[in-house]
């Protein structure tokens, strides 16, 4: 069976290197990603007949914020076989994808570009442009920019309010540091996050005790499956953190709004803007009582 696959392999990259070698370059149109974030922004800036296929992750509901789209796509799981199988003439990937992978599109000279996770708002704009610029889609590319920025701007506190405290719990105790997208929209919209207190800068869980000892203002609580089986999951619902309800807000925050920027910080911010008025008029109801 080894030797079959080798031999499969060994005719797709034969074939494939003698179909780029005498096709011109152009515009892409038979486009592969490889890498979740990167299939949010390519779904919406070029025509679906240009996608030979996402990333399978794209279909996952609890990850991906377009999985409802991606399940009339094609998808692929990284292998050298399938990804040369499609022909593609571009291919967008990120550097933690297959090596192996990555050395069979080398060898038979089909074009791949690698992608870093951004850690900011300005480098998740920049990523967004330097995929449009790969599909020949600047102006599609800009009206993204355009529609996040205004989006984020939209979502800014109010000058004459008050910022509330705010922490990011999702299954397994994760949370969201000073030094990430979603913890740089928590700022932007008002939500002063305590984790970068005890030393989170990136994604790392942060300690029960730390926020039974010191509650925020609001708790963005990630989505637990049905049922909750797994102790991982059942943390966000911990006994010790509901007697604190009376002092803190609860908001979801799906893990999905986590993952990614690019048009994704669009939901997040929304979703943060929520959990803020929802504290809020908790806040208000309180001091009325």
């Amino acid at each position: 069976m080894k030797l079959r696959v080798v031999s499969l392999l060994g005719a797709l990259l034969l074939v494939a290197s003698s179909a780029m070698a005498t096709e011109p370059a152009r515009r892409p149109m038979r486009i592969v990603s490889l890498n979740m974030c990167v299939d949010g922004i390519l779904i919406e800036l070029v025509s679906h007949d240009r996608i030979a296929a996402l990333s399978h992750y794209a279909r996952d509901p609890q990850r991906s914020t377009i999985a409802h789209v991606a399940q009339h796509l094609p998808i692929t799981y990284e292998t050298a076989e399938e990804v040369v199988a499609l022909r593609p003439d571009l291919v967008l990937t990120s550097r933690h994808s297959a090596i192996a992978t990555r050395n069979a599109l080398q060898r038979v000279g089909i074009r791949f570009e690698l992608f870093d996770v951004p850690d900011s708002i300005e480098e998740s704009l920049a990523q967004v442009r330097q995929v449009a610029r790969l599909l020949g889609a600047e102006r599609e590319g800009e009206e993204m920019v355009a529609r996040i920025e205004a989006a984020l701007e939209a979502a800014r506190l109010p000058a004459d309010r008050q910022p509330l405290t705010a922490a990011i719990y999702q299954p397994g105790g994760l949370s969201a540091g000073a030094d990430t997208v979603v913890g740089e929209l928590m700022e932007i919209v008002g939500l002063r996050n305590i984790a970068a207190r005890y030393g989170v800068q990136d994604y790392r869980p942060l300690p029960l005790e730390i926020l039974v000892a010191d509650p925020p203002d609001v708790l963005l609580v990630g989505e637990t499956s049905r049922g909750a089986p797994l102790r991982a999951e059942k943390i966000v619902r911990h006994r010790a953190l509901r007697a604190l309800e009376p002092r803190m807000t609860h908001a979801i925050f799906p893990a999905k709004l986590l993952y990614c920027a690019g048009p994704t910080m669009i939901e997040a911010a929304a979703a943060l803007v929520r959990a803020r008025e929802q504290a809020l008029s908790a806040q208000r109801a309180r001091g009325a009582l």
